[in-house]
C-alpha cells in the first residue's frame, strides 16, 4: 500500500535530508512513533519500517523509545528458551 502526503514544501526544504532520504526517514519515523503510541507491534513496526527487528529496535532507541516488554513477555520467553 503506499500512502500520499500532501505537505508544505518550504518546511520540506528545511529537512536535512535530500529528496531521496526525506521519504525514506519518514517511512521509519512514523513507524517508530506508531510503535510508540502502541499501535504496532514490534514485529509490526519493523515491517512498517521495511527494517528488521534488530535495525527497527536501533531507530528506536536512537529516539529514546523504550520497548514495549512485560514481565508476561519475559515469562514466556523464559519458557520458550527452556524448551516449555
Amino acid at each position: 500500500m503506499s500512502v500520499t502526503l500532501d505537505l508544505d514544501e518550504q518546511a520540506l526544504a528545511t529537512l536535512p535530508f535530500g529528496p531521496g532520504e526525506r521519504e525514506r526517514h519518514m517511512q521509519i519515523e512514523m513507524a517508530c512513533r506508531f510503535y510508540a503510541s502502541g499501535w504496532l507491534t514490534l514485529g509490526m513496526g519493523a515491517r512498517m519500517a521495511k527494517l528488521d527487528q534488530y535495525a527497527f529496535g536501533v531507530q528506536l532507541a536512537e529516539r529514546n523509545i523504550p520497548r514495549h516488554y512485560s514481565h508476561e513477555d519475559l515469562d514466556a520467553d523464559l519458557r520458550h528458551a527452556g524448551g516449555q
